[in-house]
């Protein structure tokens, strides 16, 4: 089945959503450090929202990581 990451902030703000119709992504681990595009987050935690009539969706909170904290 079709899945869907959903990445918000702490502020629960959607920054990022990626499709993975084929389901081929890694599910994001809790401390990850994860990298779409230019952003970078470090995953707070990851909960799964399934649904009956469409693709399942994960929820995945972030903290944005700056250039500073590197």
């Amino acid at each position: 089945m079709a899945r869907v990451f959903a990445f918000v902030d702490t502020t629960g703000v959607e920054l990022h959503r990626i499709n993975d119709p084929e389901d081929k992504l890694p599910i994001p681990e809790s401390t990850q450090v994860v990298s779409i595009g230019s952003s970078r987050m470090w995953v707070e935690s990851v909960t799964p929202q399934y649904s009956v009539h469409s693709p399942d969706v994960y929820r995945v909170r972030v903290w944005t990581i700056s250039a500073a904290d590197d």
